[in-house]
This record gives structure tokens, C-alpha cells and sequence, in this order.
């Protein structure tokens, strides 16, 4: 949701470009296959999907309002993100699920499911629902709802993340599938989330964070070029290589991968002879800035 505060690679046009893919790939998702395959999608998806149960013998119940009802779920995350995070990340959030909300009225839903297969459309549709889902990220866009929840809790309560308020939300979710419908419903649906994580996780190179060792005699030109264009610090070190016998300088740097990935094309014009080692972190404690997590 949140960019870097110095830049970003990507113009806002071409952020918004992705968002609106990210979107249709989502929404495809969910009516093409979720829908028709009779499972729940989590997150306030899923809460719309169940809350439109309470439509059923009325007038209301051959109509769509699953994206209706997602809209109005997210209107007051919205005002809240709004006055917490800033009208910057709230324009695009809220962007989002406008769209969102109406694809998900607009594009028809199968009367039967495309893919006879239970887990066969099971797993497309997660994998639909994670390529939309991370392309939104890729985007530095949301599509609110846990999103908005969990960055907002994490702002207050610094043991709690966008991915525990999601895990919570789901969890209710799908406590409630196997208990309205039965076990098998919820059973498929945690099959289509765990397929739609893994994608995310494949795509959403921010939420993972590697370590970089920088051996190099241009310390100061790199150390700016992180600052300044990833909005992140480096410490430096003084060290003699073992060979030579000459001075060289460690620059270590921890960032997302898909930072690493930024700075991975400009070092060999930073320092040709830069040496760089990197490595997952897995796990990062203090004062460091998880964005889009």
C-alpha cells in the first residue's frame, strides 16, 4: 500500500495500470470459479459471501450483492485508514474497491463450474485469487479490507501484522463455512487460500527481506544510492582483504527482495567491482519498516 518515500520504479500510472489487471484477475477468480464451486473465499470477501446468505428468500436473492456488500464493509476501514495512514495510500486503497466491488457485481457467475473437478477448480481459483492479489501489491495498491485492519493494528500494537489480522479474519471465516455448511466447504476453501498464499508469496517480493553484504571501495556513492532511492539505511564497515592486503569497505544493508532486485540493476554502475553477498533474513527485529506487508 505504501510506497517509498524517495521514488519508485514505477510511474503512478503504470501502478494504477497494474492494480486495475490485479483486480480483473482477483474478481475473475472468485465468480469463475470460487462462486461456482460453492466455496468461500477469506478475508472481507468471504464475510460479503456469507452476509449475502441473509438475502436468500427475499427479493434481493437473485442479484449479485456480494460486491455491494463488500463496498459497504470497507467504507468505514476506509475512513479510518484515511485519518490513521494519510489520503495518499487511502486514494489508491479506495480505488481498488470501487473496482473491485464492481467487477465483482458486474462479471457473470457460472451457473456450473467451469472445471467439473472439486480440487482441480479449487487450486485454479486460488491461483487466480493469489496472481490478483500479488499484482495488487506489485502495484503498490490494497484492496483494503484486513489490509487496512492489520497496518492499521500494527501502527498501535507492534506485535501484531498484516498477515495475523488476516489469519484471524480467515480463521472466523472458515469456522463459520464448516459450521453453517459442512466440513468439506471449509476444507476447500482453506485448499484455495493456502494456493492462493503461495502465489502471493512467489509475487510479493516486499514481504520477504534478505540481507546484503557489500564489499566495495565506492561505500559512499552506494550508501546514497540506497537512501535515496530506497529509502533505507547501511552500515559501514572498515575491513583488509586477506590477499591484497588492501583496505576494502563492507556496506550491509537490510531490505525487502524486491528492493534488492532495484538495487541488484544499478550496482555494476555504482561500483563494477562491487562484491555483493545476499541472503534471506529470517527474521527482522526493531526499528525496520516492513512496506506492503
Amino acid at each position: 500500500m505504501f510506497e517509498s518515500k524517495r521514488g519508485s520504479v514505477k510511474s503512478g500510472i503504470t501502478n494504477f495500470s497494474i492494480c486495475i489487471v490485479a483486480s480483473l484477475i482477483y474478481c475473475l477468480g472468485v465468480n469463475f470459479f470460487i462462486l461456482p464451486g460453492g466455496l468461500y473465499s477469506g478475508g472481507f470477501t468471504g464475510i460479503a459471501q456469507l452476509l449475502s446468505l441473509l438475502a436468500e428468500g427475499t427479493r434481493l436473492e437473485p442479484y449479485n450483492i456480494r460486491g455491494i456488500l463488500y463496498f459497504i464493509l470497507n467504507i468505514p476501514l476506509v475512513i479510518i485508514g484515511w485519518r490513521a495512514l494519510g489520503s495518499k495510500p487511502m486514494f489508491k486503497a479506495g480505488f481498488t474497491i470501487i473496482l473491485e466491488s464492481a467487477l465483482m457485481s458486474l462479471l457473470p457467475i457460472p451457473k456450473e463450474p467451469i472445471i467439473t473437478d472439486a480440487l482441480t477448480n479449487t487450486i485454479v481459483g486460488g491461483f487466480f485469487e493469489g496472481i490478483g492479489s500479488g499484482l495488487l501489491y506489485v502495484g503498490f495498491g490494497s484492496s483494503g479490507g484486513t489490509d487496512i485492519i492489520g497496518i492499521v493494528m500494527s501502527l498501535k500494537y507492534r506485535s501484531l501484522s498484516v498477515g495475523k489480522v488476516s489469519l484471524a479474519v480467515n480463521i472466523v471465516v472458515y469456522a463459520v463455512c464448516a459450521i453453517v455448511f459442512n466440513p468439506t466447504v471449509a476444507v476447500y476453501s482453506v485448499i484455495a487460500a493456502f494456493c492462493s498464499s503461495l502465489i502471493i508469496d512467489r509475487i510479493h517480493l516486499q514481504n520477504r527481506a534478505v540481507t546484503v553484504d557489500i564489499f566495495t571501495n565506492r561505500d559512499r556513492e552506494i550508501g546514497d544510492w540506497i537512501r535515496d532511492n530506497l529509502d533505507r539505511s547501511a552500515t559501514v564497515f572498515t575491513g583488509t582483504g586477506a590477499y591484497s592486503g588492501a583496505e576494502r569497505k563492507l556496506l550491509i544493508s537490510v531490505m525487502s527482495e524486491y528492493e534488492y532486485h532495484r538495487l541488484k540493476h544499478a550496482l555494476p554502475e555504482l561500483d563494477p567491482t562491487a562484491f555483493a553477498n545476499v541472503y534471506p533474513s529470517t527474521a527482522v527485529l526493531g526499528e525496520f519498516e516492513k512496506r506492503l506487508s
